[in-house]
């Protein structure tokens, strides 16, 4: 049988179908799989390491933006559904697999008035522009939240959690360590990096009180563009203890040896995080799409799940008092994980990968 799995631009889209390619090879490993996605986005960086499939596709983004760019989307748009047309005349799907945004809006479209068999996967708690709009297609919705069936009365909604690759579901989550002096902090921006979270964390590095710098361990994605400014700061910082690179593809190392994770609340994030059981500092992205990030981590906050730290004009000030607070009282990391403990962690990949095969015989 052959499966597209259309969508990415970012990890927190491309992850999780990742997670779906890698259970359905394993529960019939004679599958194929083929990803649709832009030279743009994280899929096309990645497509070598990862031995995707990939077609190429000329998809541009519509939402928030101004009034010319929405026509040439639109424009694209076009043009568009003919060179996903000519992807499924070669490929032949069976099913055909949304990851959300504005690169999976064709290849789903196109395969639901085609009679392909389709879904939708839906990480936010409230969805995009492009889910939504396939929502009034009476269109399968995989869905990460309980929450977002309100988005969808038209579809058939399938709560089916966010997946989650297997290297990270099958890290054994571990208590906080009470007693420990050291405390070592994550810190990334997502797949591209963010420019303000990483200057909050030199501005936190350089507030710090010197007895906390000798027992600070720092595990730091940058992401490409500031990856040289950083580097060249923290050789002359005074932390002793710290890795920088511009991306990993490894993250479940850095997952098992931090005590905290500093880091935006995209939907993958968050999945990790419970998945993992590890407390957080989430800064959501302040300007993505119905301020979908703040929403996924205020879900955390109102189950004392994380702190939530907003990234405005106060973020560099919150992040040392909330780093200095968790440093000299480790229980509240504690307390943290025990929320997180009490959240049930269910197979997704195998679910939405169980589903799509059903589907597709």
């Amino acid at each position: 049988m052959n499966f597209v799995i259309a969508g990415g631009g970012t990890g927190g889209h491309l992850f999780p179908g990742l997670a779906v390619a890698e259970k359905i090879k394993e529960i019939d490993p004679s599958a194929n799989i083929y990803f649709i996605g832009t030279s743009k986005g994280i899929e096309n960086k990645l497509k070598d390491e990862y031995g995707l499939q990939l077609y190429i596709i000329s998809a541009t983004g519509f939402s928030g933006k101004k009034i010319m760019n929405k026509i040439k989307s639109f424009a694209d748009t076009v043009s568009v559904f003919k060179e996903v047309k000519d992807i499924f005349k070669k490929i032949k799907p069976d099913f055909v697999l949304g990851l959300g945004g504005y690169s999976s809006f064709v290849p789903v479209f196109y395969a639901r008035i085609t009679g392909i068999s389709s879904g939708i996967m839906e990480q936010n708690l409230e969805p995009g522009l492009s889910n939504k709009i396939l929502g009034y297609f009476r269109i399968t919705v995989f869905a990460s939240f309980k929450e977002t069936k309100k988005y969808f009365p038209f579809s058939k909604f399938i709560f089916s959690g966010n997946p989650v690759r297997k290297n990270i579901l099958n890290i054994v989550p571990k208590p906080p360590d009470v007693n420990k002096k050291e405390l070592a902090l994550f810190v990334f921006g997502g797949s591209q990096g963010a420019s303000s979270i990483n200057k909050a964390v030199m501005n936190l590095i350089s507030s710090l009180d010197a007895d906390i710098k000798q027992e600070i361990t720092i595990f730091h994605q940058t992401g490409e563009k500031d990856y040289n400014d950083i580097s060249y700061f923290y050789s002359n910082c005074g932390i002793k203890r710290y890795e920088v690179f511009k991306f990993t593809n490894n993250i479940e190392k850095y997952y098992e040896l931090s005590d905290i994770i500093v880091a935006r609340s995209g939907a993958g994030t968050i999945s990790e995080i419970i998945a993992v059981k590890k407390p957080a500092i989430l800064i959501p992205y302040p300007y993505a799409a119905k301020n979908h990030q703040f929403k996924n981590a205020d879900y955390l906050l109102n189950i004392n799940g994380a702190y939530l730290i907003k990234d405005d004009e106060n973020l560099s000030k919150e992040l040392l008092q909330t780093v200095e607070k968790i440093f000299y009282n480790r229980y509240l990391l504690n307390n943290i994980y025990r929320s997180l403990n009490k959240i049930n962690i269910q197979d997704s990949a195998f679910n939405i990968a169980d589903i799509i095969l059903e589907n597709s015989k």
